[in-house]
This record gives C-alpha cells, structure tokens and sequence, in this order.
C-alpha cells in the first residue's frame, strides 16, 4: 500500500471521488417529487428512503471502522432507523452530506496503516479499509444509477446529476 500511497494522493482522489458522486446523488435526489422519496414503483421496487438509507449505512459503517468503532443495533435496525430518518428530500441532503463530510474526515485524517487495515465487515468479507472505502463511494453511485431509473418510471428522461 506504501507504494501507491507515495505514488499518487489516494487520500485526495477518494475524498474527490466521494463528494462528487455523492454531489451527483443529491442533484438527482432534488430532481424527485417530494412525494416520491418514501413511495414504490409499482408497489415493488425500494423507496428512495431506503435506496439513501442502503447506500448511507455503508459510508456510516465505514466511517466508524476508520476510527476503530462500531456502529449499535442490527443491520436491520440501522437500516429502519436510517430509512425512517430520510422520508423527505431535505432530510436526504442534509443526513448524506453530513454522513460523507465526516467519512472524508476520517480518510484524510487515517494514516497508512489505517487505510491498510484489514477488517471482516457485517457479512462477513475480509477487506482493507482503503478498499471499503472505495466500495462505499462506488455503493453511493450504484444507487443513484436507481434513482435515475426511478426518474425514467416517473417520466423524466433527463440527466440531472450532469447540470450544473
């Protein structure tokens, strides 16, 4: 890890990576109707709420290993409470923004043995820090290609995540 780390900013390319997919999140998520945030297309697919809630969990539970912490209850229970807690847009923005200013923190304040830290997540994989980290951001990007397919459901065929 030493390597790359001297080789290239990983600090700074992660951070950069994760505010602006989670910046290209929150244009999509105004992009919905209100109304929208907590409802299902077709009574089958997952509410926005729990789309953000999916996506937020991970960056939370990442977050708390870069400081050697865990995060309470069951995954079950985390993703009700998060779900319940981001029922409207604003709520989205704010709670995400908040989630991922505090996991850019904590990257850029882990030092090289931190990010190479090996951890066995919740379901049981064995990954460096660095690497969930990643996998976090790419998790909030994951999403958002959803909330855009919702958007097609409702009628909306434009890219809001690319204007400005």
């Amino acid at each position: 890890m030493s390597q790359v780390i001297e080789g290239i900013d990983v600090r700074g390319h992660l951070i950069g990576w994760a505010k602006g997919v989670t910046g290209m999140f929150i244009k999509d998520i105004n992009a919905l109707p209100e109304d929208k945030i907590t409802a299902t297309m077709g009574g089958c697919t997952r509410p926005v709420s729990e789309l953000t809630a999916d996506a937020m969990g991970l960056v939370l539970w990442v977050t708390a290993a870069f400081k050697g912490q865990t995060l309470a209850g069951s995954e079950e229970e985390q993703m009700a409470a998060l779900t319940a807690k981001l029922a409207t847009k604003s709520a989205i923005v704010q709670h995400l923004g908040s989630a991922v200013d505090d996991f850019c923190a904590a990257i850029a304040s882990a030092n090289d043995e931190t990010l190479a830290k090996v951890v066995t997540t919740p379901w049981g994989m064995e990954s460096s820090l660095y690497s969930l980290a990643h996998t976090a951001v790419s998790h909030i990007w994951y999403h958002d290609g959803q909330l855009n397919y919702i958007q097609t459901l409702l009628g909306d065929g434009k890219v809001h995540w690319m204007e400005e």
